[in-house]
């Protein structure tokens, strides 16, 4: 028989398109301490491909990945969820104006909430029940957990406070909760980390994740102009990761803490062609466990990127982002 791991590379490569990703570190980059990225680019960030270098990514077709493994049980896309970190859902939300619940561009640019004051709060009324719903019932159904969400999320788009998209291999998060307690405090406050600590800490927790739900709206077509590559976190090795940190992005004035990527002709890539407005992709950007080895890779790192074979004018990408905090508990 043809080993499973085969016989998912064929079928990956068979349904690819050719791009190149930007931020990538080279195979043979090394270094003891955490990589400063300089997001004003005033400083060259040290060991990634030179721009025009990058090597070549097949991106493979997400939604016939997750046809081949859909075996009709109950449980299909929580089991997918944890073994590749992402998963597309069908979700026709209720929420119609998404920038009822934006806020602002970045910590860097600051919060523009204040502009949306006057108006009904959506993602606070429809999508907070509904996301709720999906992690407990269709991701993480039979766990307890504990769920925290922000009543608004991020926009992104021409028409939205961030007239701009991720184009470099990322991802938001570092690999343990020393590395998420740091970053707490960069993007809000050391009483903020503090406190995301005091819970973690708890007893009754077991460990914690961030789980990033990522859609289009307000589009009329489905989605040619900027797709989101992801990365299959089972085909990333631990060794890859780099621990970096962005300089000059947040209010705080603190260097985040995140994690980048050396290239690996092993890892693979993904992305949901022509996605629409009632779907949904749910992305594992951090999870930790009291018990964990230090040896498991949970993060999905993704980028977005210029789909190759676009028809011609094609709608711009509308987007948005919404991070929900889950701790998990013992049962």
């Amino acid at each position: 028989m043809v080993p499973e791991e085969t016989m998912m590379k064929a079928m990956h490569d068979a349904t690819a398109v050719g791009t190149r990703l930007n931020g990538l570190f080279q195979p043979g980059f090394s270094s003891d301490q955490k990589i400063v990225i300089d997001v004003l680019q005033q400083h060259p960030t040290p060991g990634v491909f030179a721009v025009g270098q990058e090597p070549l990514i097949d991106i493979g077709d997400g939604r016939a990945l997750q046809a081949s493994e859909d075996d009709g049980n109950a449980d299909f896309h929580s089991r997918f969820f944890n073994r590749h970190g992402f998963v597309l859902l069908d979700h026709e939300s209720e929420v119609q104006n998404w920038d009822s619940g934006a806020f602002g561009a970045t910590d860097r640019f600051g919060d523009q909430s204040k502009q949306y004051a006057e108006v009904e709060n959506e993602v606070a009324k429809f999508y907070m029940p509904e996301i709720e719903a999906i992690l407990q019932n269709t991701l993480l159904p039979g766990k307890r957990i504990e769920i925290q969400q922000p009543d608004r999320l991020l926009r992104r788009g021409k028409h939205s406070p961030n007239p701009f998209f991720g184009t470099v291999v990322h991802n938001d998060y570092g690999m343990t909760p020393d590395d998420f307690e740091e970053n707490s405090a960069a993007f809000g406050n050391p009483e903020h980390a503090a406190e995301w600590r005091k819970q973690f800490d708890r007893d009754d927790v077991t460990g914690f994740m961030v789980v990033n739900f990522w859609r289009t709206v307000h589009m009329h077509q489905p989605l040619q102009h900027m797709p989101l590559g992801v990365l299959d976190a089972s085909t990333v090795e631990r060794d890859d990761v780099v621990s970096s940190g962005l300089k000059g992005f947040t209010m705080s004035g603190q260097i985040t803490n995140q994690s980048s990527l050396r290239y690996n002709k092993g890892q693979r890539w993904y992305y949901y062609p022509r996605m629409t407005t009632n779907e949904v992709l749910a992305l594992n950007l951090f999870e930790c466990h009291k018990d964990d080895d230090g040896t498991m890779v949970y993060n999905t790192y993704h980028s977005a990127f210029e789909e190759p074979f676009p028809a011609n004018d094609v709608e711009e990408r509308e987007s948005c982002e919404h991070r929900v905090s889950v701790f998990l508990l013992k049962d």
